[in-house]
């Protein structure tokens, strides 16, 4: 999977910036909004899996101190290349996870198109929780197994040339639990989005609508945890 990110990364880099300069960015702009209303001002962020940079990026401008890691060098290259003159934010390549979730490090975490790529979703999330000082809050998105979206594109490799690698998609029911028996309870969420309708006038009208964003994303506060 890593190979297939490297590959990838110019592609992803170009089609966010396309996106950000058409102010068509719905994933950027529903992360920050959520960071600003939960996270404090200046908090630090880390920003797991953060690919081609551009999400961490935008929170480093919205005020807050932001750490950006990924497992692909391709991405981190694509984030290294941005302007970050006058920014508190720092890009870095890691091999195991182990490396950046050290206890009680983090304001929040930023997880986005990560966690179902991740063959031990529980594992990823108990790290979280470690990582995050009381009350951390973490803002991550997930793969919506109730979007009609995501199932014509997952039959489809040519719309979708990731989703071989998908390990999990869940329901919010579902996912809701996943989160709940890791030590979080949700605060906000979900919105729905990553969809055709996302470009229309109306799309934010569907973002509580499951069967229409292929993806979810939700913000998640820690609480006092003792794993089994």
């Amino acid at each position: 999977m890593k190979t297939l990110f490297d590959e990838l990364a110019g592609k992803f880099a170009r089609d966010i910036d396309r996106a950000m300069q058409e102010d068509n960015y719905v994933r950027g702009w529903l992360f920050v909004k959520l960071a600003e209303r939960a996270v404090p001002a200046g908090g630090y962020v880390l920003d797991y899996g953060c690919g081609p940079g551009r999400l961490s990026h935008l929170l480093a401008r919205s005020g807050f101190r932001v750490r950006g890691v990924d497992t692909s060098e391709g991405m981190i290259a694509q984030a290294r290349a941005l302007d970050r003159q006058g920014l508190n934010i720092e890009f870095e390549t890691i091999e195991k996870i182990d490396e950046i979730l050290e206890p009680d490090a983090y304001d929040a975490i930023v997880c986005s198109s990560v966690i179902e790529y991740v063959l031990d979703a529980d594992e990823l999330l108990r790290g979280f929780h470690r990582a995050l000082r009381e009350p951390g809050v973490l803002i991550v998105s997930y793969a919506n197994k109730s979007s009609l979206w995501r199932r014509h594109w997952d039959r489809d490799a040519r719309v979708n040339p990731m989703a071989a690698s998908q390990h999990h998609v869940w329901d919010w029911r579902g996912f809701r639990t996943l989160l709940a028996q890791n030590g979080f309870h949700t605060i906000v969420g979900p919105k729905f989005f990553e969809s055709p309708w996302d470009r229309r006038l109306w799309g934010p009208l569907f973002r509580s609508v499951p069967l229409v964003g292929s993806l979810g994303v939700v913000v998640a506060r820690s609480a006092p945890f003792h794993p089994s």
